[in-house]
């Protein structure tokens, strides 16, 4: 019985798994060069709100909470066993992350209209269905962020390479706005 569980419980984590890598990305954890080269290369106003698409364990928003406790930061994951660290380490941090909410969810289907900065790390595959997203949700002033691989047919307002680390592209909403 306990076998029969296990691999149940198995599937499930991987089929959620696989999933996400075809949907936008397979689970990848940042590592701190990224997040401090991030954490050095943005301003976060209080009660600002920001989007970690496809969330992970939850290192950025973690991160940004420590920096910015008067930000609304909101992750969303839709692999089941990033999504229940990130949910842990979430509880472990008591008062510390009241202000980081995770979120079981797939981020396609989630309204980004009051988004003021929005966080990406997916596969570029992932990017026309994201294009298109963000170009009927997002703000003019909105701050897009994607780490690895740039946006097609976008200019970076800002990109921000460190050795050894992957490379980061800002842009603003007002850019998706002109595409045709």
């Amino acid at each position: 019985m306990i076998l029969q569980i296990l691999f149940v419980l198995f599937v499930i984590i991987f089929s959620s798994a696989a999933y996400a890598g075809f949907s936008a990305a397979p689970w990848l954890p940042t590592r701190k060069k990224e997040i401090s080269t991030l954490l050095n290369s943005i301003q976060i106003k209080n009660n600002e709100i920001v989007y970690d698409l496809g969330c992970g364990t939850g290192s950025i928003l973690f991160a940004l909470a420590n920096k910015y406790p008067n930000a609304q930061l909101i992750g969303y994951e839709i692999s089941i066993l990033p999504f229940l660290i990130a949910l842990s380490r979430k509880v472990v941090g008591g008062k510390k992350y009241t202000n980081v909410s995770i979120r079981f969810k797939n981020l396609f289907k989630q309204n980004l209209r009051d988004a003021d900065v929005i966080i990406i790390f997916l596969l570029n595959s992932a990017y026309k269905k994201l294009i298109n997203k963000l170009q009927s949700e997002v703000k003019i002033d909105c701050t897009i962020i994607v780490e690895a691989w740039p946006l097609p047919n976008l200019k970076a307002t800002k990109i921000e390479k460190t050795e050894n680390a992957l490379s980061l592209y800002f842009y603003q909403g007002s850019e998706f706005k002109n595409l045709v």
